[in-house]
């Protein structure tokens, strides 16, 4: 009989894959330099000309009459080459992080390509590739922790993403594990599929012993999820969206203390041809409200945790016939954390004029985003081995993060 973990949760939506036991977890190495690393990916290519917004431009007011932002000087972010940047009105949360130091901005990041599909640009970003590069076998998350384990033990449970299916960004990671939903934990069919299982797993080949493996891991970690506190979660100001569920069963998981090294997190639904400023408020005000509550929530922990956000490409700067904003070039990411230079810009604003626009009217890409991802994993998550990770880009730091000190375990 061959059973992988993943044949054990497959088809099954909403429920959780995890391949440890509580009872018998690996520690933490008691040197490791490394955060929990939560990657959110804004699908649909978020509009961050709205999300970071240069209100006060003359260029931006006359491009976008419908849908422009307005200039409040209370969620002023600061001047990048004489352009004055706001936060989104409905994202006040951020604006507090970023106040307070966690919390910083990248502007006009992206992927060098001329391509507009999401799929396609979904699948080189998670791959860490761009255009006119060779393809990426795997995913550049499944390279990075593929370079840590080559030169450190990892616990069991080090990997998971926080939805229904793994990304591509963890393409090939075999061990690697979707967690829907922890208060839906479960083995895909449920206990009676798992007590079939397990009687047809009694054998002594490897397969076995590890499907009964992740079968214990089952039975643990469901007790764990039973008995752990949640008051911190209740109190913390998640919203019933989307993110907020995601992030909360992601902050009871770290609670735990599993060993959790890297979780990724989607967040779909920003591809606004339509009524976009309706849209946006509403999906920003869950981004920033889950993003805020995951991060009071992870209050014992904020000294090892690392958040960042990126999308697959951004909007035109000019809006359409729909009041929406169709494909385009640059967008944005933003990194919280511990150690985080945070209540600062970065990157290279290239100015809105005619001359300054590419690919006839899109915001120019200034920052390859796999310089924001090679910083965040060289010095807050251990990674030594950065050509695996990202072969052909040459390290170019921003000044965006401290290096990691040693690690509670998680």
């Amino acid at each position: 009989m061959h059973l992988t973990r993943r044949d054990l949760f497959a088809g099954a939506a909403g429920t959780a894959a995890l391949n440890i036991a509580l009872d018998a977890r690996p520690a933490r190495a008691a040197d490791a330099q490394r955060d929990v690393l939560v990657v959110i990916f804004q699908r649909g290519a978020a509009d961050w000309l709205q999300m970071l917004s240069p209100s006060g431009d003359a260029d931006y007011q006359k491009a976008r009459p419908s849908i422009k932002t307005t200039a409040n000087g209370s969620l002023g972010l600061g001047t990048m080459n004489g352009t004055d940047l706001y936060i989104a009105q409905n994202a006040p949360e951020l604006k507090a992080l970023y106040d307070a130091g966690s919390l910083a901005f990248v502007a006009a990041t992206g992927m060098y390509t001329n391509d507009r599909s999401h799929f396609t640009c979904q699948d080189k970003m998670e791959r860490g590739a761009v255009d006119g590069e060779p393809s990426q076998l795997t995913g550049w998350l499944t390279r990075h922790m593929n370079s840590i384990r080559s030169t450190q033990a990892l616990p069991i449970l080090s990997t998971l993403s926080s939805s229904s299916s793994v990304p591509v960004s963890l393409l090939g990671n075999t061990q690697a594990l979707a967690v829907g939903n922890s208060q839906a934990f479960n083995v895909s069919g449920g206990t009676a599929n798992a007590q079939l299982i397990r009687s047809l797993s009694a054998g002594t080949s490897k397969y076995e012993a590890s499907a009964r493996e992740t079968l214990d891991a089952v039975a643990s970690l469901q007790i764990g999820l039973q008995t752990i506190n949640t008051a911190a979660s209740n109190s913390a100001g998640y919203t019933g969206g989307a993110l907020s569920t995601a992030l909360r069963s992601l902050a009871q998981i770290i609670r735990m203390k599993v060993g959790l090294t890297t979780a990724t997190v989607d967040f779909g639904s920003w591809d606004m041809h339509n009524n976009l400023v309706n849209e946006f408020a509403t999906r920003t005000t869950e981004f920033s409200r889950a993003i805020a509550a995951f991060w009071r929530d992870m209050a014992d922990y904020q000294a090892n945790l690392t958040i960042v956000t990126m999308t697959e490409f951004g909007r035109r700067f000019q809006e359409n016939a729909n009041q929406g904003t169709d494909h385009g070039a640059a967008s944005g990411m933003l990194v919280l954390g511990g150690g985080v230079n945070g209540g600062k810009l970065y990157g290279t604003w290239p100015g809105l004029g005619a001359k300054q626009l590419v690919n006839g009217g899109d915001l120019a890409v200034t920052t390859d985003y796999r310089q924001v991802l090679a910083e965040i994993i060289t010095t807050r998550h251990g990674e030594t081995q950065l050509g695996t990770v990202f072969p052909t880009i040459k390290y170019s730091p921003l000044g965006l993060t401290r290096q990691a000190q040693p690690a509670a375990s998680f």
